[in-house]
């Protein structure tokens, strides 16, 4: 019997999914050999793959198995049998080149629906009908593309959504992201953190992130570059943009899960310093590596492992050329111990740090009761607002002179203008008291303990005294060590705190005045 491999194709994950188009080809390439005599030795199913695709992953097998199954007598070829020339190929040049590797293996094809000649006209109307399915494929693309043009300057989103988001359909738009959960509330409140300055950098929103796919149970964690995408994605805010495709950053149809206030700060601390502080080759074996410059040159220095005489030392050092300590080494635990010593200096005294935490929550309670105060008084105003476009909507259904409804219309467009600016304003998101608390705990806390932090075996717990404390990169002198620290707003400010609180206190010229410890 003649052996035969059917072959199938739908070019869509889409297709694969629903329907049953690779079933009912292999189906009728079925029946197709059975009248025909045919022995079936074969059934390759291509899914999801273009027609236009020379190298495609079953034709791949389909020659493989050509070459395995070579016969003998080389009139007795194999028979390549597909559905149609549109399931064989969507160009011409493919169509051709496809035929050519396998009748170059001894194979030959056939199709229920088209019967091949080796004719000169068998050949044109070959070649007309590959033509055809290719130009069909083309004006597909063509008007795929044109109706997701149309759909994103109407302001809807037609590719595929980032995770978080999920298409539903509506009698009105379509289809339109809506959240999906419980994706979308996880990101929500990460990237609402981060805006806040809860959770400083990318990195710490990735570790926040993985704890919560922990506690849900998923089994993907997100990498580094996913959070960037994830806190810089407009969809989430209820905007889009698409410059390749000429669509200028603009609000979206759909409703995003994340206030556009919340994207905009996001933006700015993903372009100020709460990038990660992190060089590409930092390690904890040297985390002051990216933190101090040489004093003498003003360059950052840099650290290894050198090779004594019987072992490898730790050693931080100065390689900028012609500074007078280039390649003067400083042992790391010498720096380290200078940078502990010179933590424990700065660091403010506990009780100011308590005194501070306590002025903050006076001042946190008495903007929720302003906070509490305004949005009272925004939501009269907005009534009355409402009021006013319903009383000028119904002047404008009795008024008969144009001249009075033009005034009308225009008044209802202010009230409307100003009615936008107020829900804006109820809508904006603040501070809840959890997350407050949170916020404060965590702060105080390593300002009170920054030496366990410092101490701990993360990176992160490191860099965010650093942070913390010093408002810029150390300076390091070969012969003197640190030199004066410029201290981080926060610290500054309890000092300054602990100052003002003496000076209230003493009386300048009776007990010597206390004394400031730095």
């Amino acid at each position: 019997m003649t052996k035969a491999i059917i072959y199938c194709r739908v070019s869509s994950p889409r297709q694969v999914a629903e329907g049953d188009g690779l079933g009912s080809q292999e189906q009728r390439c079925r029946k197709y050999a059975d009248n025909a005599g045919y022995k079936v030795i074969g059934v390759f199913r291509e899914e999801g793959e273009s027609g236009g695709l020379f190298d495609r992953t079953a034709m791949r097998q389909v020659l493989l198995c050509l070459e395995t199954n070579d016969t003998k007598d080389p009139d007795d070829k194999i028979v390549v049998i597909f559905d149609d020339l549109k399931r064989f190929a969507r160009d011409t040049e493919v169509h051709f080149r496809l035929k050519r590797e396998i009748y170059g293996r001894n194979g030959r094809v056939e199709s229920p629906n088209f019967r091949f000649e080796d004719t000169p006209d068998g050949k044109f109307v070959e070649t007309v009908m590959a033509a055809a399915a290719g130009l069909e494929r083309d004006q597909n693309t063509r008007q795929v593309i044109q109706k997701q043009q149309a759909r994103l300057e109407r302001g809807y989103w037609p590719f595929m959504l980032p995770r978080g988001l999920i298409n539903v359909k509506d009698p009105i738009h379509g289809k339109i992201p809506v959240p999906r959960e419980p994706y979308a509330s996880i990101y929500k409140t990460a990237i609402e953190k981060f805006a806040d300055g809860i959770l400083i950098t990318p990195d710490e929103v990735r570790l926040y992130l993985y704890k919560e796919y922990e506690q849900k149970g998923f089994p993907d964690r997100p990498s580094l570059s996913t959070v960037h995408k994830m806190l810089k994605e407009p969809l989430y805010a209820g905007y889009m943009e698409h410059k390749k495709r000429g669509i200028p950053f603009k609000k979206a149809q759909h409703k995003g899960f994340i206030s556009f206030e919340t994207y905009n700060r996001a933006q700015e601390r993903l372009q100020s310093r709460s990038k990660p502080w992190k060089r590409r080759d930092y390690s904890l074996d040297f985390p002051l590596r990216p933190h101090v410059l040489c004093n003498a040159c003003s360059m950052p220095m840099t650290a290894s492992w050198n090779k004594g005489r019987s072992a490898k030392y730790p050693n931080y050092f100065c390689r900028h050329k012609g500074c007078e300590y280039n390649w003067k080494v400083v042992g790391k635990y010498k720096m380290e111990s200078q940078f502990e010593a010179l933590l424990s200096r700065v660091k403010p005294a506990d009780y100011l740090i308590d005194l501070t935490k306590d002025v903050l929550l006076v001042e946190w309670n008495n903007r929720l009761k302003n906070y509490s105060l305004n949005r009272s008084s925004i939501q009269n105003e907005l009534k009355e607002v409402n009021k006013e476009i319903d009383d000028f909507v119904q002047r404008v259904g009795k008024a008969k002179e144009q001249t009075l409804i033009d005034i009308y219309e225009s008044k209802i467009k202010e009230l409307v203008i100003r009615k936008r600016v107020l829900e804006q304003e109820l809508n904006k998101n603040t501070y809840t008291n959890k997350d407050f608390g949170t916020a404060s705990e965590k702060v105080f806390d390593t300002l009170k303990k920054p030496m366990e932090m410092w101490q701990s075996d993360e990176y992160n717990n490191k860099r965010s005294i650093l942070f913390m404390y010093f408002e810029d990169e150390l300076r390091y002198d070969y012969k003197l060590g640190f030199g004066t620290a410029n201290l981080a707003y926060p610290v500054n400010l309890i000092n300054d705190l602990g100052q003002a609180k003496t000076a209230s206190v003493e009386m300048s010229g009776s007990d010597p005045e206390c004394k400031k410890t730095i």
